[in-house]
Parts: structure tokens; C-alpha cells; sequence
């Protein structure tokens, strides 16, 4: 075991208090245990090593502190007096700022019987992995043990740390790591040979995976019988918008049998886009998908309401595990099917005659995002290929991301920055956004074509890099977040791991907050598409517009089509 350190506790303690302090969402008991717990061992652990650093420097240098044994006592006494209700006082605060925080995101504050269930969790947590530590050092002392007989000393240490370091790798990341990894893609293999509850095989021609398509029902994969039974039909688009219109197409392909074969399946979406007619639509979408094949319906949707259904939406499926999985495993085949997929549309569309071909949008959520980015070398190469692009919750390693953000004007934040004037790109927290930076300051012209980035400043898949692992990031120096705690602090390393500890929530924030976008893609396609100011577009007719009432019940629509079929 560790041994009993003062400091240690301590600072166990202090890291507690960081932890309950408000970070980006709001956590359940058994999250706040994990969080904390994890928090209070790194800090036992600093305290350990920094108390046994100090006893080393102390004599190696000779130096010693004499007092009586009274006042040693009294002075560790009032030392840990003053600490305790320093403790006291900031998990108190911490606990009421949380809180405060629940509200700006609108979801449930901790109650008072799940934060006394978290702070038991984590010290259970904390006690497992401070014994587990406490194995690896008595590990280390057994091998110096066994050393010292015939080496040096600091050289029997050298050896014993290099030792218990590489057992601790190797059953990180040789044995639990790839064996959770084989774990979840068996399970992600399995349900992606399964058909959803409530979604059924489309008989429109329109679409693939219907008994006209190329692309077979079953050869598609889960998340592309999703993204095809889904969505609405002619007959949903005149009955919201009360214009007549088309059957909107979807495409999709599912995985090649080869995986490293992706420009077969995007010459399979070509194909798709030629049988279905896509190619005299108005708009065609190439819409990214994330790593299991999952398109949202938030982002393909609103196209097909604005438009009249005079749209085609194509996608293809590069893999079946989630998108954290293919974070650990490697980004290139995201990538890489982004590119094949973009490039055989470009193509495409190129062959055509100038005056007929249809405008060419991309779009792409999380992992989506970066994948659809990385198709082009800069901005320049995003403005001269496409039309338009929407680009939702884009991770902090997507390289165009963190250039246009670095490149921001002076006195714009972070979350919201204003690049070049915002003449073709605007970052959105809220819809207001497309107009005004989050200043109330009203933006310029917005020429076509029109790039927007969304993100939520509680969002953290957009703001966790690891540069905050020691580093202030701007966005909470600023403070400029709309629904970001105000009493949110930096703390080295811990707050690293807070938003880290974010990541695998973000989705269970309501719309409008962390990593869901819902109803407000609805304006911000509307932005892109131009119809907000009444006028022609590319590829739309002439007078192409919305009302209020017309957007609100194109919103409604697509929340009742996903839970009509969820609830299925």
C-alpha cells in the first residue's frame, strides 16, 4: 500500500473540490464518483510524491525545521483546522455553482441525495485505485529488493520503475484497451447487421436500399436502413410547407467487403445519384456520416423541407464501431471515404454542363465534421468547390477548425469567433449568431458561398485538446459562453480531466446545449440555402423563401418523424 501521507490527503482533498466545481454538463451520482474519485488518487498520489521529494531535497541539503513537540502538534492541528473548513466552505460553494450550472443547460442539478451517493462512490473509487498503485509499488520495492544484491541502487530503481511502467502498459493498452476495443466491434458488428425498431425497407425509388436501388436493403447496414427509413416523404414536405413538392432522394451505401475498397462504394452512391435523377435536383447534399455509419436527421431534414424536396442527400458507411473507437484506432479511413466519397460526386457534377449541374453542399457532425473538413487543403479550397457547408459540433483536432479560430479578429471570443469580416464563414452559438456576433454586434455582407460552423460553448467535443492540460484555453478566460458557468475556473490538469470527463455525456444534454443540435440546424440551413432573405439561390427558383410559422412547423416535423420512429 501507499503510504499514510498528510499532504496527500490534503491534496486528495483539494482535487475533490475541483472536481464538484461546475464543468461544461452537469453529472449523475455514479459520474461524479468516477470524476472524483479518479481526481482524489491523482492527488494522493501528487502529495505522496511531493512529501517524499521534500523529505529527499531536506536531506540530501542537510536542511531540518526543530520545533517542540507542543508546537508541532498545535501547529498541524491548526493547519488541518483551517484547511477543513476552507474544504468545507468551497464544496458548499462548488455544490450551489453546480447547480447554477445545471440551469444554463438546462438539465437537472445534482440533488442533495445523489451528490452524498457521489462523494460515497468516489471514495470507494479512490481507495481501489490508490491499492491498486499501492500493488504496482510494492511491485517496484520487490524488484529493487532483488536488484540491490547485485546493482547500485538508483540503478536498481531505474530498473524496477521502467519495469512496473511497462506492465502497467501492457495491460492498459495490450490487454484492457484491445480488449474493450474487440468487445464493443463484436457488439457494434452485431447491431449493425440489425434492422431498428420502427424502420422499414423504402419502397420510394428515390431511395436506396428500395427494390429499384443499386444498394440492397440488406447490404446497407443498420445505420443506412436508419438514415433511408427515415425522413419525409412528398406528401409530409406539402403537407408542412403547403407547397407542392418533390420525393426527396437519399443515397447510401454500406460497408465494401473490402474495407480498404472505399472507392468502390462511392462509385456505388454515383450510380445511386444517376438511377434516381439527382443530378437535375436543385441542391445535393454530400453529408459525412460518423463512425458507425450514423447520419442525423437534423442535418439532412431541414434540407429537404427548405427546398420543396428538390434534393438529394448522399452518404456511405466507412465503418460500424462508434466514433471514439475509430478516435483510438485511427482517423485515417474516416478520412479517406470523406475524400472518396466528395471527389467521385465533384466528378460527377463537373461532366455535367455548367448550367445544369446542381449546387453541392457538405455537411457532417463530431467525427462527420473532421472527416468532411480534411476533403479540402484550406478555406480558398472550400469556397471554390462547393456551395455551402455545414459543419456541426467539429472536434478541437480539426485543423481547418483551429486555424480559422487562431485566425479570429481581434475581440472576438473563442466560441463565436469572426473570421475575415464573417464575408463567407460564421461561427454559431445560437441562430442570432448568422446576424450579430455574440456581442449584439451586427455582421456584414454574408456572400455565397456560406460556411457555418455550430457549436455550443458547452459543447466538449469542440473545446477538449490536450493544450488545457496545463494551458488556459481562451474560451474560458473569456467567459463569453452563453451557457458556460460563469464560476467555471482553470485548474492544471484537473480541469483537463473534467471536460474530458464531459466527453462521454455530451450527447444527453437537451438540443441547444453540449453535443445536440436540433431545431436550430432548421435556420442555419435556411442561412446557408440564402432563403432567409427572400431572393434566388443556387439552383433554387426565384422567391424561394420561409415564414416563422413555416420554419417552427418544419422543426416540429422532424422531432415527431424521429420519435415516431424511436418510439416504434
Amino acid at each position: 500500500m501507499l503510504p499514510t501521507s498528510l499532504l496527500g490527503l490534503i491534496v486528495a482533498l483539494v482535487m475533490y473540490a475541483v472536481s464538484v466545481s461546475p464543468s461544461l454538463l452537469p453529472r449523475s451520482w455514479w459520474w461524479h464518483a468516477a470524476v472524483s474519485g479518479v481526481l482524489m488518487s491523482v492527488g494522493y498520489i501528487l502529495g505522496v510524491v511531493l512529501e517524499t521529494a521534500g523529505s529527499w531535497v531536506m536531506y540530501w541539503t542537510g536542511l531540518s525545521v526543530h520545533a517542540s513537540e507542543e508546537a508541532e502538534s498545535w501547529f498541524r492541528w491548526v493547519l488541518v483546522a483551517l484547511f477543513l473548513l476552507w474544504f468545507l466552505r468551497a464544496v458548499v460553494m462548488s455544490f450551489l455553482a453546480s447547480r447554477r450550472a445545471a440551469g444554463l443547460v438546462e438539465m437537472r442539478a445534482e440533488t442533495l441525495r445523489g451528490y452524498v451517493l457521489g462523494v460515497v462512490g468516489s471514495l470507494v473509487l479512490a481507495y481501489v485505485l490508490l491499492g491498486l498503485v499501492g500493488a504496482l509499488a510494492w511491485v517496484g520495492r520487490g524488484v529493487v529488493n532483488l536488484l540491490v544484491r547485485w546493482v547500485p541502487g538508483p540503478v536498481a530503481w531505474l530498473i524496477a520503475v521502467t519495469a512496473v511502467g511497462l506492465l502497467v502498459f501492457v495491460l492498459t493498452s495490450r490487454v484492457l484497451l484491445h480488449g474493450a476495443i474487440r468487445f464493443f466491434s463484436r457488439h457494434a458488428w452485431t447491431m449493425n447487421t440489425r434492422t431498428a425498431r420502427g424502420i422499414y425497407q423504402p419502397h420510394e425509388p428515390e431511395r436506396s436500399g428500395s427494390p429499384d436501388s443499386l444498394s440492397s436493403w440488406e447490404s446497407v447496414g443498420g445505420q443506412g436502413r436508419v438514415f433511408l427509413g427515415r425522413g419525409p416523404r412528398r406528401s409530409d414536405i406539402e403537407a408542412v410547407t403547403g407547397r407542392p413538392a418533390l420525393e426527396p432522394i437519399r443515397v447510401y451505401a454500406g460497408m465494401p467487403q473490402d474495407p480498404h475498397d472505399l472507392a468502390s462504394r462511392a462509385a456505388v452512391v454515383v450510380e445511386e445519384l444517376r438511377r434516381t435523377g439527382a443530378f437535375e435536383r436543385a441542391v445535393i447534399v454530400v453529408s459525412t456520416a460518423t463512425g458507425s455509419g450514423w447520419v442525423d436527421e437534423w442535418q439532412v431534414q431541414p434540407v429537404e423541407y427548405l427546398t420543396g424536396g428538390d434534393c438529394a442527400t448522399a452518404s456511405m458507411q466507412y465503418s460500424y464501431v462508434p466514433s471514439s473507437i475509430n478516435f483510438l484506432t485511427g482517423l485515417d479511413v474516416s478520412v479517406e471515404a470523406s475524400r472518396q466519397l466528395f471527389h467521385a460526386v465533384r466528378r460527377a457534377l463537373d461532366a455535367l454542363p455548367e448550367d445544369h449541374r446542381p449546387a453541392l453542399y457538405v455537411s457532417g457532425e463530431s467525427l462527420g465534421a473532421f472527416a468532411s473538413q480534411e476533403v479540402f487543403e484550406d478555406l480558398d479550397d472550400v469556397l471554390a468547390e462547393v456551395s455551402g457547408a455545414l459543419w456541426v459540433g467539429t472536434p478541437s483536432f480539426t485543423p481547418l477548425h483551429r486555424e480559422l479560430t487562431r485566425a479570429r479578429h481581434r475581440g472576438s471570443p473563442e466560441v463565436a469567433p469572426v473570421y475575415d469580416n464573417a464575408r463567407h464563414v460564421r461561427f454559431v452559438n445560437v441562430p442570432d449568431d448568422l446576424r450579430a456576433d455574440v456581442y449584439g454586434r451586427e455582421l456584414g455582407p454574408w456572400g455565397h458561398p456560406r460556411v457555418v460552423y455550430a457549436q455550443h460553448p458547452s459543447d466538449p467535443v469542440v473545446w477538449c485538446w490536450w493544450d488545457m492540460f496545463w494551458n488556459r484555453p481562451d474560451w474560458l478566460r473569456e467567459k463569453a459562453g452563453r451557457d458556460v458557468s460563469p464560476d467555471m475556473e482553470f485548474t492544471r490538469v484537473a480541469t483537463f480531466i473534467q471536460v474530458l470527463a464531459d466527453l462521454p455525456v455530451a450527447g444527453t444534454a437537451p438540443g441547444g446545449h453540449g453535443h445536440t443540435y436540433h431545431e436550430e440546424l432548421v435556420p442555419l440551413w435556411e442561412g446557408i440555402l440564402g432563403l432567409h432573405e427572400g431572393g434566388r439561390t443556387a439552383g433554387l427558383p426565384e422567391g424561394s423563401w420561409v415564414d416563422e410559422d413555416v420554419r417552427t412547423r418544419i422543426g416540429q416535423a422532424i422531432s415527431a418523424n424521429i420519435a415516431m420512429s424511436d418510439r416504434q
